[in-house]
């Protein structure tokens, strides 16, 4: 893990040296930083190889993977942080959340002016969400295909979603075909944001961040500083990896589009995304001055950045400073129905996941039939597929327990901070949707997509909820159950 986030800070300071050559900027601005936490991450990772050279396994456990998973993004988190420590002057606790938000593709920060950044940490943060979108440990398993058992383990581990469609047996080799289709897609949106004249710099950050629905721009106006045609850019690729990608897998291999029109999980998708759009360009057409082309293109822009989790902005309003604040109660709503459903399964994005929400309506018509009809005997399908029993229990598990994190998280947040249950309840559902931006903060801050007003203790219980709504929470919580610890 730390050898490749060393390798990996060595990719923005060779960006600095190429600044240096072609625009001026002064070598050391951010690069330093970098050099010395990809010297200290080295030496971690060797310390760490060298301790447990002598307890390698061919093959891993369910419970040691399970183990992997949490330490891998836990210390991926702690790493990630020493750039903006060093090199932004972050507190400790600032960075390991900005690292955090940033690796779990969440988008939220505590940087008051994302500009004053130099462009080698704007990098580095662009390159902690694009490692986090597909996944760390998914990039594991395709690059170290010796994990043998146990790789299967954490790939089910890492990729959300209640199953995965399309996705063939040998762990390795997908992992390794989905990253490159993750890839293909991220060159082809740098490409495009090139022809629309996007900066080649601006090009690969947002490209990067994009794909992996996480939010973190180069611009304090979010995707707002730039033209029409590149929010209309980049809300489509924001949809594209918000679709799940067993799909794009099995169109590959099967090198036809028939599959996409057959999950029912698509459908549905591309459905509510036409009729939130909709709604929102009707009931907001007079606060876009009636214009409906701005109205159509705001609209359609937050309904792809809310259900992809991205937690890009693309405007802003002067009266509250948000995007989501400015609109009305109506349209509040469907932005917080998208923000706890979030995308699809299998895709970058974040939220409970489509899928899980269609498999527990169904099972919820379900259960009020046999209120008349007690001996009818039906399943819960997803399209011709019989979805068992044991996942339409993970399902039903998975939504309580994504609720009653958010409890109680509002409870710690209102007894921490003191602040509206409303705002404790915005900051939490950003947290554990990995949403990014959320509403109701400007009741206390004035900035909906800012955590900076926080306490130290806030802002690192923030952070672990990022880390636990990124597993999906088995994963974390699976270590506080006392038989986890049995052999």
């Amino acid at each position: 893990m730390g050898f490749g986030a060393s390798a990996l800070a060595c990719v923005p300071v060779g960006v600095a040296f190429n600044l240096t050559a072609s625009e001026g900027i002064p070598w050391t601005e951010g690069t330093v930083s970098l050099l010395i936490s990809g010297v200290v991450m080295m030496l971690i990772s060797g310390l760490l190889h060298r301790a447990g050279r002598d307890h390698r396994k061919a093959k891993l456990s369910r419970r040691e993977a399970i183990l992997c998973v949490a330490t891998i993004w836990l210390g991926a988190g702690l790493l990630g942080s020493l750039p903006f420590i060093l090199g932004a002057g972050l507190h400790p606790v600032d960075g390991i959340f900005e690292s955090v938000s940033g690796l779990t593709t969440t988008g939220a920060t505590i940087l008051l002016d994302v500009e004053a950044l130099s462009m080698p940490l704007h990098l580095w943060r662009s390159l902690l969400q694009w490692l986090g979108g597909m996944g760390i440990v998914v990039l594991f398993v395709a690059v170290f295909p010796g994990v043998g058992v146990g790789g299967k383990h954490m790939f089910k581990n890492e990729a959300p979603g209640a199953t995965s469609e399309g996705l063939r047996p040998r762990i390795a080799k997908t992992a390794s075909v989905l990253w490159w289709l993750y890839v293909g897609f991220t060159v082809l949106l740098f490409v495009v944001l090139l022809f629309l004249e996007m900066d080649t710099f601006d090009a690969v950050c947002h490209a990067l961040t994009t794909m992996a629905t996480g939010g973190f721009s180069t611009r304090n106006a979010s995707i707002g500083a730039f033209s029409p045609q590149i929010q209309y850019a980049i809300a489509v690729f924001m949809l594209l990896g918000t679709v799940n990608f067993g799909l794009y897998f099995v169109a590959l291999r099967q090198q036809s589009l028939r599959h996409f029109g057959k999950s029912t999980e698509f459908r549905i998708f591309i459905a509510a995304v036409i009729l939130a759009t909709i709604a929102l360009t009707i009931a907001n057409f007079a606060l876009h001055g009636a214009d409906i082309e701005i109205a159509f293109r705001r609209s359609f822009f937050m309904v792809s950045t809310t259900l992809s989790s991205t937690g890009y902005g693309n405007h802003s309003y002067a009266a509250v400073g948000s995007d989501y604040m400015g609109y009305g109660s109506f349209a509040l709503a469907i932005f917080i129905v998208m923000m706890i459903i979030g995308g699809c399964s299998g895709s970058t994005a974040g939220g409970m996941k489509l899928e899980r929400v269609i498999i527990a309506a169904k099972q919820s018509w379900i259960q009020i039939t046999r209120t008349f009809r007690p001996t009818v005997v039906r399943r819960v399908r997803m399209g011709r597929t019989v979805i068992s029993a044991e996942i339409v229990n993970d399902v039903v598990a998975f939504i309580v327990i994504y609720f009653m994190s958010v409890a109680v998280g509002v409870f710690v947040v209102t007894a921490i901070e003191g602040v509206p249950v409303p705002t404790a309840f915005g900051a939490m559902v950003t947290s554990v949707s990995n949403m990014g931006p959320g509403p109701f903060h400007d009741l206390v801050t004035g900035m909906s997509d800012n955590f900076a007003s926080y306490s130290p203790w806030t802002k690192l219980f923030c952070a672990f909820s990022m880390i636990v709504g990124r597993l999906e929470f088995m994963t974390l919580f699976a270590l506080v159950v006392p038989d986890f610890w049995r052999r």
